[in-house]
C-alpha cells in the first residue's frame, strides 16, 4: 500500500497535466494518434477516474449534509449511510471504467478491431474527463442548494418531491448528458486508434452502449 501511493500520486499528477495542457478535449484524434506511438500506461487513466470518483463521494457526503439538515434527529443514521455509501462509490466508479472499455471492445469486435484489451482500457479513461467537469458542476449546484433553498422537514417523500421541482436540481441531468455527448466524442477517437478502427466503425462502437446509457439514466432520472 505505502509502495503503490508514490504511483497513485504520480498518476494524480498526470491526470492534471493532461487535463490542463493536452489537446484530449480538443482535438482527440490528433492526441490518441500520438498517443498510441507510446507504451500502454494507466496510471493517467487512473488518476482520471480517481478524480471523478473523488468528486462523486463529495457529492454524496453534499446529500448526506442536506439529510442531516433536514432531519437532525436522524443524523447519526444519516452519517453511517454516509460512511457506508462513500467507498463503494469510489470502488464504483473504476468498475464502471472497466465496464465501458469491456462494452467498447466487444463491440469494436465485430468491426474487427485488432488493438489489445489493455490499450482499449487505457484510452477509455480518458474519456472521463468531461464527466469530472460534470460532477464538479454538480457539487457547485448542491452546495447553492444547500447553502440558499430551505426544504421540507416532515418526510423524505415531500423532500425528494422539493429537490426534483427545483430548477437548478433539475438542470444537473441535462447538464450530465451533455457533458456525457463530449465524453462520447473523446471516446470515439479513443477506440478508434485504441482498437485500429475506422472513424465510423468507431462512432457506431461508442454510439450504441452510449445511447442506451443516457436513455436509462434519463428514465432513472425523470422516470419516463
Amino acid at each position: 500500500m505505502i509502495n503503490g501511493t508514490p504511483s497513485l500520486l504520480s498518476g494524480l499528477g498526470d491526470a492534471l497535466r493532461t487535463i490542463s495542457r493536452s489537446n484530449v478535449l480538443t482535438n482527440p484524434d490528433r492526441f490518441f494518434s500520438e498517443l498510441s506511438e507510446s507504451e500502454v500506461d494507466l496510471m493517467t487513466p487512473v488518476g482520471i477516474v480517481l478524480i471523478w470518483a473523488i468528486f462523486n463521494a463529495i457529492n454524496i457526503v453534499m446529500a448526506g449534509v442536506l439529510l442531516i439538515r433536514s432531519f437532525p434527529d436522524n443524523a447519526a443514521l444519516s452519517g453511517i449511510a454516509i460512511a457506508v455509501l462513500v467507498v463503494p462509490e469510489i470502488v464504483m466508479s473504476f468498475i464502471l471504467w472497466f465496464i465501458w472499455a469491456v462494452a467498447f471492445y466487444t463491440v469494436s469486435m465485430c468491426f474487427k478491431g485488432n488493438g489489445s484489451f489493455k490499450r482499449c482500457l487505457e484510452f477509455t479513461g480518458y474519456g472521463f474527463i468531461p464527466i469530472i467537469a460534470a460532477s464538479v458542476i454538480r457539487l457547485a449546484v448542491s452546495m447553492v442548494v444547500l447553502l440558499t433553498v430551505e426544504f421540507p422537514a416532515e418526510s423524505m417523500e415531500l423532500l425528494a418531491d422539493a429537490l426534483m421541482q427545483n430548477s437548478l436540481v433539475r438542470m444537473i441531468p441535462v447538464i450530465t448528458c451533455l457533458f456525457g455527448l463530449w465524453s462520447a466524442y473523446i471516446g470515439i477517437f479513443g477506440v478508434k486508434h485504441a482498437r485500429k478502427i475506422s472513424t465510423r466503425d468507431a462512432l457506431i462502437t461508442v454510439g450504441v452502449p452510449g445511447v442506451i446509457a443516457i436513455v436509462y439514466y434519463l428514465n432513472e432520472v425523470y422516470m419516463i
